[in-house]
């Protein structure tokens, strides 16, 4: 189990994400180990987690907060990052690829796909590819070389934005340590699974030194899919006194894959779930994505202020390549006969390929401070700052010759013989600068802390057609928001806290998209009510109700237009529901080392639109019920078995909420006998079926006097389930059954 850092008095939520975004004690003050914090660490970890936790609700936080550790993460042995995620209530994820390199991470009410509508931070840093452009996600960091994750649902809507309506996750990555520690991992499993990673942390004088690898190889849910990563972090932190700290971080993801977004029409589904080999010339599909972020920090501690600085850019380079087959005959499905056999796809004789690229760059700059002062018998902790991010997005379309195959090595030579006119460029650009002010009284047992945030955000566009005169200066938008908030937090009960909180968040209007522009922020008023409670030693529970008000709701629809999203401002829409968790670990049984514990995750969320020919409808995405349970056995620190059940709900794909699947072309309409459909990027409509999975893993730590070895099998799926994940595109299938072994040596 985790070792918990030492209690310290309630501290307002802004020093608590300062704490998760900047270094609050010099490198000698690191954590200790991945296993353990020292007392100083628990200052940089602030607020603390909940004694005896599995993944455990923090603490001093007036708004729902939790906590997955490294050391969860070790028990877990997820097979990848959705999958941990999942023992955290709330968290709703759907994997687009089953490596969940493209996240798909949903709040409560929010719709998961390419986790749109959730900042998503990495050391304080936002990774969304745009957040105020397109804010999808292409990238997350790896499991092996994160310290936490820490999660704040329906609240933090003051210190952070944009994407704030409905919550924010933090990934920590490893830090610095006082004394050497090494990690080596490897893990071999079934669909040419290979896990690899490797770490070091340290501290020499002054300067600390934290740098890891990590890479991955894994087959898909089809026949054609393969994934491939690798992930270079490192990390510096100098003391220049006791009272000043700066710290630089470099981040770098490569992917190169065999992966499209291009799925199955209900009849191959139903004929040959996982085959896309011949489909289309499918094989020859392929996605890169170059992710880099540079991180710089400085830290200054007063006795009663905290000032911190932070430059950053991140820069999200995607481009997929894929085969453009046209339409094809629906009455001959599933065989493909083309309205035109030329654009039948053969190497080097007929059809052709087209990249799309997508390049994101983002450069910020924030500085914040946490003032702690008294008036009389009051306390109050004053935090401001100031944030300012400029973001340019390139998404481009271009076409290799006939028969070409075009890839990350090979991009295509000139567009080809390709009609120039097909060929586009979309230059988008935005500038966003906001302020924040909140301040935490505390009046004996009960903290209250109003707050807001502004926001000011622009958004420009224009389109450019290579070889034909069309070309235009753009279009704009300028948006001024306010975001109130007001957050009560009261500790005067035993063993309890009780929260409440409003306040008002937004999320930025996609500018991508080929529908209108510019769309509507969507914004929304939050609510949540809820308590954690420590019950007896080692039972701990949380629980929330939230009510959230959403408007012009932003909804991107399961299909594309000439090759383009589509994303509207939908209708007005309410979300309802509660999340619980509970933790449990029991004493040492009948006077052995061997404990039981158990987790349990749960969240519902009635999410539907308010007005209009939708009144009544779900917002698409958006299951009634998500959870997972978690059971096992732990014999000290030698064994470790545990048993997890996750469910995901059904949810809806579309806004008219169609139940059974149907092929329909682009206007939403059902295909006819004698129609023909495009088939690069099908139109699926219907219901996503719900899907209860199990996974396990075994662990066993060696008992010699060398360097601490655990081998370990871990497996996801077990019983080998068909499911279906999405129909974005057309249906994709769940991961088959994973299995993987492995090795961990630490010293």
């Amino acid at each position: 189990m985790p070792t918990t850092p030492r209690r310290r008095k309630p501290i307002a939520l802004a020093a608590a994400l300062m704490a998760a975004g900047s270094p609050w004690s010099a490198p000698a003050a690191a954590q200790e180990t991945a296993e353990s914090a020292t007392a100083e660490e628990a200052v940089k970890l602030a607020p603390v987690l909940v004694e005896g936790t599995f993944v455990g609700p923090i603490e001093n936080t007036a708004g729902t907060a939790r906590q997955l550790t490294a050391e969860t993460i070790e028990e877990l042995k997820p097979v990848t990052l959705h999958e941990a995620l999942r023992s955290v209530p709330g968290l709703r994820m759907i994997d687009d690829d089953i490596a969940g390199r493209r996240s798909g991470i949903g709040l409560r009410g929010a719709p998961s796909r390419r986790s749109r509508k959730v900042l998503l931070l990495e050391d304080g840093v936002p990774i969304n590819a745009s957040p105020y452009l397109d804010s999808s996600a292409h990238y997350t960091p790896p499991l092996q070389r994160l310290q936490n994750v820490e999660v704040l649902q329906g609240t933090g809507h003051v210190i952070y934005g944009p994407l704030n309506n409905h919550g924010i996750v933090n990934f920590r990555s490893l830090s610095p340590t006082t004394t050497p520690q090494t990690k080596i991992e490897f893990g071999l499993g079934n669909d040419d699974n290979f896990q690899r990673h490797a770490s070091h942390t340290r501290t020499i004088g002054d300067l600390g030194i934290a740098v890891a690898y990590t890479g991955a190889n894994a087959d898909g849910a089809f026949d054609v899919d393969k994934s491939q990563f690798d992930d270079f972090y490192a990390e510096l932190e100098y003391q220049l006194s006791k009272s000043q700290s700066v710290e630089f971080s470099i981040t770098r993801m490569l992917e190169d894959s065999h992966y499209d977004e291009s799925n199955l029409t209900p009849v191959e589904y139903a004929l040959a779930p996982r085959r896309k080999l011949g489909r289309f010339g499918q094989q020859y599909n392929t996605m890169a994505v170059d992710f880099s972020k540079y991180d710089l920090k400085h830290q200054w501690n007063g006795e009663h202020i905290t000032l911190s600085s932070r430059l950053y850019s991140t820069r999200t380079d995607r481009r997929r390549f894929t085969v453009d087959p046209e339409a094809v005959s629906v009455d001959a499905l599933p065989a493909f006969v083309y309205d035109d056999p030329e654009y039948q796809f053969e190497p080097g004789v007929s059809g052709v390929m087209v990249s799309r690229s997508r390049l994101y760059e983002n450069y910020g700059a924030e500085t914040r401070a946490v003032v702690d002062f008294q008036t009389g018998s009051i306390g109050h902790e004053l935090s401001f700052g100031v944030q300012a991010m400029r973001s340019l997005f390139d998404d481009g379309r271009s076409y290799g010759a006939v028969g070409e195959v075009i890839s990350k090595g090979n991009p295509g030579s000139n567009f080809g013989e390709v009609e120039l006119a097909e060929a586009r460029l979309d230059k988008y650009q935005s500038t966003a600068i906001a302020g924040y002010i909140q301040d935490a009284v505390q009046v004996g047992d009960l903290q209250i802390t109003p707050g807001v945030r502004v926001e000011h955000y622009t958004q420009h566009r224009e389109r450019r057609f290579t070889g034909a005169e069309f070309e235009f200066d753009g279009e704009r938008d300028d948006r001024l928001l306010a975001l109130p908030s007001l957050a009560l937090l009261y500790t005067g009960v035993e063993r309890t806290q009780i929260f409440a909180n409003i306040a008002r968040g937004y999320t930025p209007a996609f500018a991508r998209s080929a529908d209108e522009f510019p769309l509507k922020p969507e914004t929304g008023i939050n609510s949540q009510i809820g308590f954690r409670h420590k019950l007896a030693s080692g039972l701990n529970v949380e629980g929330a109700a939230f009510y959230n008000l959403i408007y012009d709701t932003v909804v991107q629809l399961p299909y594309t237009v000439d090759d383009a999203n589509i994303v509207v401002n939908s209708a007005d829409s309410r979300s309802l529901g509660f999340d619980f968790g509970l933790n449990y670990e029991t004493p040492a049984i009948g006077g052995s080392n061997v404990r039981a514990y158990s987790s349990v995750a749960y969240s519902y969320a009635r999410s539907t639109f308010t007005e209009g020919e939708l009144d009544g409808n779900r917002v698409p995405e958006t299951p009634l019920h998500a959870g997972s349970i978690t059971v096992g056995l732990r014999g000290g620190e030698r064994w470790n078995v545990s048993l997890t059940v996750n469910h995901f709900g059904s949810y809806f794909s579309d806004l008219l909420n169609t139940r059974d699947f149907v092929l329909a072309n682009e206007d939403r309409e059902p295909v006819q006998a004698g129609d023909s459909v495009e088939i690069r990027e099908v139109v699926v409509l219907g219901r996503v079926p719900s899907n209860t999975l199990l996974s396990a893993r075994i662990g066993y730590t060696l008992p010699w006097s060398g360097p601490k070895t655990e081998l370990w099998v871990t497996g996801r799926n077990l019983t080998d389930k068909l499911y279906i994940v999405d129909i974005e595109n057309g249906i994709r299938p769940g991961a088959a059954r994973t299995v993987i072994g492995g090795v961990t040596v630490r010293f």
